[in-house]
């Protein structure tokens, strides 16, 4: 990849699954070193789960691109002399153990402090270093469940996990925000990233509502959907989204579709006005997908066709080609790549410079070679189980779940 202002900078992850994975992406991808410290048997668990193609998940191939992998076990104490030896030249660490493990391993904060002051150390923990809930094993549906989320969202679970993504994001803003500190005090920095915070804070809009409106924040008690905000199905069994929240929009909405009966029930819902949602519903189901879009053509209203995933898929890689991309992977092929969306005009991401991630192991006896280990104390910790030099693919390997065509 080419020279950036983050290439100097040099990130271990030892983190496990979506938060550190998701918060250390945009690093890699911005230029800097990011080196997943991952245990000489599974590594980290993402690089298992299926789908897979040639035992490579797409997890993995997602969330690791860019990103360099050593294999070791930490339980050696020979291992954490070499590995302090590289925390010494390190910028960031991220990690995601239950709290006292680094500790007792001798990596912990503290220990990287007194031979790196200014390194940024980010811990990733169910409720925080401090709360004795991160303790015991929790899940990103565990505290959706305990936010209050849940509730409002009729206990329905989520295809995407909003507590790990939104971990992920406060822990990159976090490093970001203390990699700005140091360059001004010249001081490292030490984060608590409580995934339930996280996730409370994206729950500040609900909060502040459930304050409003009298202590109560239910699902059926939202202002959506309402007759403008809302999804109705077509003629065909297509679906399309309605999002008029401004009047405007709505007012020549039902104007051009000449049901002007409907402009007071806008942002009613349909327990308030539910012969206005049954008169929606048959307008819009009198007609075909196809003949919507092109009704749609030269009016501006606030409507989109629910596309399914490979419709989306599509139009996106053909209308956004930097955005999302097929591109090469040698160990699995052509398989699809989700840029980030940071538009930095100095730090310009494509997809066509991404490189795949590092097979387990791959980078052990590089980055162990750059802190004095030499080849002959190579062998030796590989023979005796403390490190993994690489885990290549193994071309006879039948995934156990084929892909869809």
């Amino acid at each position: 990849m080419k020279q950036t202002p983050f290439s100097k900078l040099t990130v271990l992850d030892f983190s496990r699954y979506l938060p550190g994975g998701y918060a250390t992406q945009p690093l890699a991808d911005w230029g800097a070193k990011v080196i997943k410290v991952e245990d000489t048997g599974l590594g980290d668990f993402c690089r298992h789960d299926y789908p897979t193609i040639n035992g490579i998940s797409y997890y993995i191939t997602a969330l690791g691109r860019n990103k360099k992998s050593i294999a070791i076990n930490l339980k050696d104490k020979d291992i954490v002399k070499f590995f302090l030896k590289m925390a010494a030249k390190a910028d960031v660490i991220v990690e995601s153990f239950r709290p006292g493990v680094t500790k007792k391993l001798g990596i912990d904060y503290e220990s990287i402090k007194a031979i790196n002051p200014g390194i940024i150390y980010l811990s990733i923990s169910g409720y925080g270093q401090e709360d004795p809930r991160s303790l015991k094993a929790q899940h990103d549906l565990n505290m959706q469940a305990q936010s209050g989320y849940l509730s409002v969202n009729h206990g329905s679970t989520s295809p995407l996990h909003l507590c790990d993504l939104s971990s992920g994001m406060v822990a990159c803003q976090a490093i970001l925000a203390a990699l700005y500190s140091r360059e001004v005090s010249g001081a490292g920095a030490f984060i608590d990233i409580s995934m339930y915070d996280s996730l409370v804070w994206w729950n500040s809009l609900l909060d502040s509502r459930f304050c409003f409106n009298g202590k109560v924040c239910k699902k059926d008690d939202l202002e959506y959907p309402s007759t403008c905000y809302n999804v109705y199905e077509t003629k065909d069994g297509g679906k399309l989204a309605l999002g008029m929240v401004e009047m405007k929009f709505w007012e020549s909405f039902c104007q051009a579709i000449d049901a002007p009966d409907l402009i007071d029930a806008h942002l009613h819902r349909r327990w308030e006005v539910p012969e206005a949602f049954a008169k929606l519903e048959g307008i819009i189901k009198g007609r075909a997908t196809a003949e919507w879009e092109k009704w749609l053509e030269d009016k501006d209203f606030c409507i989109a066709t629910v596309l399914d995933k490979a419709q989306a898929v599509e139009q996106i890689t053909r209308e956004n080609p930097n955005t999302l991309k097929y591109v090469n992977f040698p160990d699995v092929g052509s398989v699809l790549q989700t840029n980030i969306p940071h538009n930095i005009s100095t730090l310009k991401t494509n997809i066509d410079d991404f490189v795949q991630p590092s097979r387990l192991g791959q980078d052990t006896a590089e980055e162990l070679r750059k802190v004095g280990c030499t080849e002959a104390r190579l062998e030796d910790l590989a023979a005796k189980g403390a490190i993994l030099l690489d885990s290549p693919v193994d071309p006879n390997y039948v995934d156990d779940v084929p892909l869809a065509p």
